[in-house]
């Protein structure tokens, strides 16, 4: 089985049919096309999706059906085609495709979760698209609020 040394999280294993492939690469990170996508127990409920082509690279995301249920956005038939889902609404409430929220982790200050543009993943095709929301809603930079201990997050 594959490992990926991840800086500050350690190590991932991995299968290849994990792999998932972002054909586009991510926005400023459009070189980097393969990712794993890592549940670390002591990260939990953020998961972490980490770059296959250079692993410095890693980013902390969070279902967005926890932050927001009652998310949705419309897909256009252009992002869909990179990840090979049909154009239409998406929603939280649904399991298909995978809605993930980039978190931003600042030295000083409060967590923030990008909602303006979220990572679509299709884990059938293992193919993936960050979605810049135009007009949009939602804001880059939604404050985390913590859960209760008491809470299921």
């Amino acid at each position: 089985m594959p490992t990926l040394e991840c800086p500050s999280v350690g190590r991932i294993d991995y299968a290849e049919r994990e792999v998932l492939d972002f054909p586009a690469g991510l926005p400023a990170f459009e070189t980097l096309r393969r990712f794993v996508l890592a549940r670390v127990e002591k990260f939990s409920p953020f998961l972490i999706l980490a770059s296959l082509d250079s692993p410095g690279v890693r980013f902390v995301c969070v279902p967005i059906g926890l932050l927001d249920p009652a998310y949705r956005f419309e897909l256009t038939p252009e992002e869909s085609a990179a990840v090979g889902l049909p154009g239409g609404e998406y929603s939280a409430d649904r399991p298909i495709p995978l809605l993930l929220a980039i978190v931003t982790l600042p030295g000083a200050g409060a967590a923030t979760a990008n909602l303006a543009s979220p990572v679509v993943i299709d884990m059938e095709s293992r193919r993936g698209v960050q979605v810049i929301l135009s007009a949009s809603r939602y804001s880059h930079a939604a404050a985390l609020v913590p859960c209760e201990r008491e809470a299921t997050c």
